[in-house]
């Protein structure tokens, strides 16, 4: 006698084991599926948690190329902002605003920053510019510092700290000074340096010099001392797609930027940190767009809408893509 008997099976219980069994076999390659969906997912998410916790060093802005820089602007204090951005026409600027302006040049922040300081840096702007801008740099990086949580970062401003100024005229040489003789050079006006609501101010909007943004920072002033969120290396590719116009509006442009792991870290920790901030994209000396930060992103893909220049997307959209 066999061991294991046949079973009898009738013929018409086949065509239920034949479906019995390939749903056994569906179920099992299901049950596979999701298996490596959910290692694939759970390693995912260890990546994730690593990279974007990582702790990464400050950037160096990247004058020659492309920087992105937070404006410490948070809209939920609109009137207590040392920087804002404004947008005109199809060009965007920041600007150091009278708030922060007189919050930086306050005698309580030390004899640095005392009103006579202020009244010279003033001067400069109004006489040479570029001493000016060179000038206020040391000022603009500790205020960048205190706005992160440094109390004495206008403390450590110092009147031996050596200041270079730019030359005047292509081929010049750049001179380099203490920043307490550029102040004796450009002291002696009788300006208190406070910034105020005066209507003559209110008619130098074209120098930078209003109620609401009292000095507009250059692009070269703005790359080197506010903080850098991304460089152009943390880019992989860029696309241009217009939007057709409206009744109010003539056609805007949307530019696609894919990040890097470390570009998708960075701005993840940014975006986590400063939520409702902007962004200025400075590409070789020139802001090319604006962002701001609606939500914290954790995504490897990036748009940038309602811009209106065209020339400068494309100019975006050209520089990153020619860097891969």
């Amino acid at each position: 006698m066999p061991l294991f008997p046949a079973e009898a099976v009738s013929p018409a219980d086949a065509p239920a084991r034949m479906r019995l069994t390939r749903e056994l076999g569906t179920r099992r390659l299901l049950t596979v599926f999701v298996a490596l969906l959910a290692i694939w997912y759970v390693a995912g998410q260890i990546q994730d948690h690593f990279l974007l916790s990582r702790h990464w060093p400050p950037l160096q802005p990247d004058l020659n190329g492309l920087t992105v820089v937070g404006a410490l602007n948070p809209h939920t204090d609109y009137d207590r902002n040392f920087f804002k951005i404004f947008t005109e026409n199809t060009a965007s600027r920041v600007c150091l605003t009278e708030y922060g302006w007189n919050s930086i040049f306050d005698p309580r922040n030390g004899p640095m920053c005392s009103p006579q300081v202020a009244g010279a840096i003033k001067a400069a702007l109004q006489v040479n510019d570029r001493a000016g801008y060179a000038m206020l740099a040391p000022y603009i990086r500790a205020a960048v510092r205190f706005l992160g949580g440094d109390k004495n970062a206008f403390k450590e401003i110092r009147p031996d700290q050596l200041i270079t100024v730019p030359p005047d005229r292509e081929g010049g040489k750049p001179k380099t000074m203490t920043l307490a003789a550029l102040i004796k050079t450009y002291s002696g006006n009788g300006d208190s340096g406070m910034m105020a609501s005066t209507e003559e101010e209110s008619n130098q909007s074209a120098s930078g010099r209003s109620v609401e943004d009292v000095i507009t920072l250059t692009p070269e002033v703005a790359a080197e001392t506010l903080p850098v969120v991304l460089t152009g290396r943390m880019f992989t590719s860029a696309q241009l797609e217009e939007q057709p116009p409206t009744l109010l509006v003539g056609p805007s442009y949307t530019v696609s930027l894919h990040l890097t792991p470390e570009g998708r870290s960075r701005f993840f920790q940014w975006s986590h940190a400063h939520r409702g901030e902007n962004l200025l994209f400075i590409l070789k000396g020139t802001v090319v767009a604006a962002g701001y930060i609606r939500d914290v992103l954790d995504t490897n893909e990036w748009d940038l809408t309602n811009i209106r220049d065209k020339e400068a997307a494309q100019s975006l959209v050209d520089y990153v893509n020619s860097q891969h």
